[in-house]
């Protein structure tokens, strides 16, 4: 059961203060349930596959696959409206995002040992395996400003101008223990290169800016957008790369 509770209140004109809380739920989706892609290396001419299967294929279940279930989520966010002067309004906000038993990619299994025993189990040619998982809860916390400012110029021309800056953080909270079908490979089944998609594999921070123009029928937008800088881990285990 879900639901959403949200207040406003104006102490004075122009000044405004505002907050939400709300939990919810997301179905795993057909694509996460069932999606599988496939690509083919070449060693010494003899061809290998790097395969996403899905959680019910006999692959995934014979590397630990469970059942996916649905993300859960709570949402709390407080913030304020101002409006300082005449055509200007400002908003900002604080958040916090908890999602429990969110839906990720597992650590890409393409040890020896897991090839061997893939092999051995009747899936010869498989370099690499991995499938959807809820492998993890998360939080977030962010910071959302936006301005806005319209002026009118003569009878027949307006001008729009907007700005908006957006902070977050992603942090794992919680790893899913590895099933045992992998521990007997010393596997984990969220790696550092996963955990590092969801931690710094997004822009932190996002700064935009547009300006709209309007003259009778005829309208100009202009727009630029700058996002903050993201980090890719490599597979190599001394976290070098």
């Amino acid at each position: 059961q879900d639901g959403k509770v949200t207040a406003r209140f104006e102490p004075i004109p122009g000044f405004a203060v505002r907050g939400a809380i709300s939990t919810g739920f997301k179905a795993p989706s057909l694509g996460q349930s069932f999606f599988s892609a496939t690509s083919t290396n070449f060693i010494n001419g003899q061809p290998f596959e790097n395969r996403t299967f899905p959680v019910s294929s006999d692959v995934a279940q014979a590397l630990g696959a469970q059942p996916l279930t649905a993300e859960k989520s709570e949402n709390y966010s407080f913030g304020i409206a101002l409006d300082p002067v005449k055509n200007l309004s400002v908003t900002a906000d604080y958040y916090q995002i908890l999602i429990d038993d969110r839906i990720v990619f597992s650590g890409n299994f393409n040890q020896p040992a897991v090839v061997t025993f893939l092999t051995n189990a009747g899936f010869p040619n498989i370099a690499g395996a991995r499938y959807f998982t809820n492998a993890i809860d998360t939080r977030t916390l962010g910071l959302d400003i936006v301005a806005n400012y319209g002026l009118a110029l003569g009878t027949s021309s307006t001008l729009r101008l907007t700005g908006g800056f957006n902070y977050n953080v992603n942090r794992v909270l919680r790893v899913a223990p590895t099933p045992p079908a992998l521990s007997a490979f010393q596997q984990t089944l969220f790696d550092r290169v996963e955990r590092a998609r969801i931690e710094v594999g997004q822009p932190k921070d996002n700064l935009y800016l547009s300006g709209v123009f309007n003259y009778q029928d005829l309208g100009i937008t202009l727009r630029t957008q700058r996002f903050g800088e993201v980090t890719s881990f490599g597979t190599d285990p001394t976290g070098l790369l």
